[in-house]
């Protein structure tokens, strides 16, 4: 949230509403934004230019895409071939002076609006968790679903605020964060400000001159003389684009200004690209002409495509090299708007060339999952970050080269050390494997496929809610398929066991020696007084219950190499999950996961394994026919460790065309993660949240809401990084506030994190700020 402005955050929070969970819902056919106050209207132009999926209920007006609400309907349902609108996004609609109440009133609904009624349940409304529409005021407090600022509420600044917005949402969310704002803040916005007049008139030129009263242009020329020593009229804007893009003296606060939220002002780039100069003095700064950025672009991707076969020491030689070269287009303004992908990704690159120059090595299973624990994980988590900035296929191919350079080779020797291990110590069958029997108060969250790595991103996002959790690793079942290694992490393993190896690889019922299906896995769980929870249900907190959330596995398998953009939206709709069973009352989560995955863009290697001697053949395991020998690795079936099933060697599979795939031997398959959360109320110490923040010279006045004299308050330079030596902590006063003096007074003006410690030491909540004030 640090780097983005207030309208980045609505947009955001706009394309949240649209998330959903394909087990569950169909895709939601559109966003519905009721502002029945018309709060939200005088900002609608400058988000359509960072939304092209928003449309605006009105006349027809389509070059504006604004139409009345058959127009709206028809672009929802994509019947008109003129109306470009992303393939993957839902449309938003927004809807002035029209509440959701309107729509909700079938009967009553003017008729002009009854085409969009059945949106409401087709679609989304974008609301609070409450399900009132969001105002304006309400979205920029709220710190649930909102930003969490901190408004007056008296009427002059409620009123004040509305007039600013055009302006605020400009800002970045972290300036207007740790400060009370009144209507005088709100009103120094609307005063007149000549940078962002500047940049309005660059980014429409001819348009901004047509709207404009010939008052304030002659005031805009006249200040642009004495301050920026151009004339806009007898210039032009390619003599404002040549000054803005070399600085000249003058002009690097509009520059500043322009790099604090570009996407606001997309037409300043063809300015920019228009004036820049044929030849650029050597001491030129080329960050500012996006054809520069563009250029380094394509020579980016031409080095990585030169990749393709080089040994891997010397591809990750060149990695490295691209890094030095073109690593700092990421602080340009172009990787802001999405421009410099691959320079973005070569962080990522860069990554797993340092981190695969050696191997995982190990002289024991636990040894080797200490070091990938340690170190190795990263790799994984760089590739995929690094496969989900490329968006374009010429990008994806690049990437893609780079990545099997460096990566492939170092997973082949690391799956293989692997197996050469388990050869001599084998993973643990059924009868050695840890049980998972939840106690009273515990709900057991099955997230199918979630890896170690994608575990360690959801951990961080489960602290940043300031619970308590802990996350250590288990052996998956072999083979690591879901028929197999699911029911093997299920509080009913104990009731399960193995006859022969077939095509499903599926346990049997002990008691009854049926097949274990979904329906006899939700009976043996009601037999052992544990609910099966939908995901619409969080169930008796004082009891115990399993419930499933998540689809990285069957995303996986469709999706293949493009899993890897889908990542983040899975654990986000994850730990939204864990929030309502927190919400719920329950004191103790634990989320389980069946097997982890291999995913390399490109296609994993492939290994011959003949159909004759195999039962089954999925990707990376196959059930081998009795008396059948087969020149790959074995390993012995979880459920019955006399019977047998072949793996491929190393990250093979036995098929081509797989770049997602799992059931065979490797850490990333085999390791996988269980985390527990708990602690106390777990919903009640999230209540807690800061309301006041503000200095006094070096000292910090707090107020705490739901807070008691139990949670210490603190003021620190990172969120978890405490130092006495500057700032002593103090603990809540019984009114919830507390008052801190800054030691060093050289920290004054230094931006610092006021946080609220819980008795655990936990960061509970936290508050940016700027040390002494802004």
């Amino acid at each position: 949230m640090s780097n983005k402005t207030i309208i980045e955050a609505l947009r955001d929070s706009l394309l949240a509403a649209a998330r959903y969970n394909q087990d569950d819902v169909v895709r939601p056919a559109a966003i519905l934004w009721n502002d029945a106050d018309r709060q939200w209207q005088p900002v609608i132009p400058l988000l359509q230019a960072l939304m092209p999926e928003l449309f605006i209920l009105g006349e027809y007006q389509p070059e504006r895409k604004t139409g009345p609400a058959i127009w709206l309907r028809c672009v929802i349902d994509r019947t008109l071939p003129e109306v470009e609108l992303p393939a993957e996004a839902a449309p938003v609609i927004y809807m002035p002076g029209v509440s959701r109440q309107t729509l909700r009133a079938v009967h009553e609904c003017p008729e002009e609006l009854k085409p969009l009624v059945a949106m409401q349940y087709r679609g989304v409304c974008w609301t609070q968790k409450n399900g009132k529409d969001w105002s304006v005021e309400a979205f920029l407090v709220s710190r649930d679903g909102g930003l969490g600022l901190d408004l007056a509420k008296d009427a002059s600044s409620r009123a004040a605020l509305v007039t600013a917005l055009p302006e605020l949402i400009a800002k970045p969310v972290a300036q207007m964060q740790g400060r009370h704002l009144e209507a005088e803040d709100f009103e120094k916005l609307i005063i007149e400000d000549p940078v962002k007049d500047l940049l309005t008139w660059l980014n429409k030129p001819a348009e901004v001159r047509e709207q404009w009263p010939a008052a304030k242009w002659k005031t805009f020329r006249s200040r642009c003389k004495k301050e920026y020593k151009f004339d806009p009229e007898k210039d032009g804007e390619l003599v404002a684009g040549e000054r803005l893009g070399r600085k000249y003296e003058g002009w690097e606060p509009v520059w500043n200004r322009l790099a604090e939220a570009p996407a606001l002002y997309n037409g300043v780039t063809d300015v920019l690209r228009k004036s820049r100069p044929i030849d650029l003095g050597m001491w030129d700064d080329k960050s500012t002409w996006p054809q520069d950025n563009e250029s380094g672009e394509e020579q980016l991707r031409a080095a990585l495509l030169q990749l393709d076969g080089l040994p891997a020491d010397r591809a990750r030689e060149t990695i490295l090299e691209l890094e030095k070269t073109h690593g700092e287009r990421r602080e340009w303004i172009w990787a802001r708007l999405g421009k410099a992908p691959l320079a973005r990704a070569l962080t990522h690159l860069s990554t797993v060339a340092r981190q695969t120059e050696q191997s995982l090595g190990g002289t024991s299973l636990a040894a080797m999952a200490d070091l990938y624990i340690s170190e190795g994980w990263h790799i994984d988590d760089a590739v995929l970050s690094a496969m989900a900035e490329a968006v374009t296929g010429a990008d994806s191919q690049a990437v893609q080269v780079g990545l099997r350079s460096c990566y492939l080779p170092w997973l082949e020797k690391s799956a293989l050390h692997l197996q050469q291990l388990i050869e001599k110590e084998p993973l643990p069958d059924h009868q050695a494997i840890e049980k998972l029997l939840p106690a009273k108060g515990c709900v057991v969250v099955f997230a199918d496929g979630l890896r170690w790595d994608t575990a360690c991103r959801l951990l961080e996002k489960i602290h940043s809610q300031g619970w308590t959790a802990q996350m250590s690793s288990r052996w998956a079942a072999v083979p690591t398929v879901t028929a197999t290694a699911k029911p093997a992490v299920s509080p009913v393993a104990g009731k399960l066991s193995g006859n022969t190896v077939d095509d499903t690889f599926l346990p049997t019922i002990t008691k009854t020696g049926k097949r274990l299906s979904v329906d006899r896995f939700r009976k043996l769980l009601a037999e052992s007084k544990i609910p099966y929870l939908t995901v619409e249900e969080t169930g008796d907190p004082t009891g115990m219950a399993w419930t499933e959330q998540g689809e990285l596995d069957r995303l996986g398998h469709s999706l293949q190499g493009k899993l890897a953009s889908r990542v983040n939206e899975q654990l986000d709709l994850l730990l939204e999950r864990l929030q309502g069973l927190v919400a719920a009352g329950w004191k103790m989560i634990h989320v389980i996961t069946d097997h982890g995955w291999l995913l390399v863009p490109g296609g994993l290697p492939t290994v011959a394994l003949p159909k004759y001697l195999t039962e089954s053949r999925w990707a990376r395991c196959a059930a081998i026919k009795e008396g059948a020998k087969v020149d790959c690795p074995v390993v012995p079936w979880h459920w019955n460790p006399h019977h047998y099933v072949a793996v491929g060697p190393g990250a093979a599979c036995f098929g081509k065309g797989n770049e997602y795939a799992h059931g065979g031997v490797s850490l990333q398959g085999c390791l996988v993660p269980f985390i527990v959360i708990h602690g106390g109320d777990m919903a009640g110490a999230r209540l807690a949240a800061f309301t006041e923040v503000k200095w006094t010279g070096l000292r910090c006045r707090v107020k705490v809401e739901n807070g008691d004299p139990t949670l210490t308050v603190d003021i620190r330079l990172k969120v978890n990084e405490p130092d006495p030596a500057k700032v002593q902590g103090k603990n809540l006063g019984k009114e919830g506030d507390a008052s801190l003096f800054v030691i060093d007074d050289s920290l004054e003006g230094s931006p610092a994190v006021v946080v609220l410690v819980d008795a655990a030491d936990t960061v509970i909540a936290k508050q940016a700020t700027i040390i002494g004030g802004e």
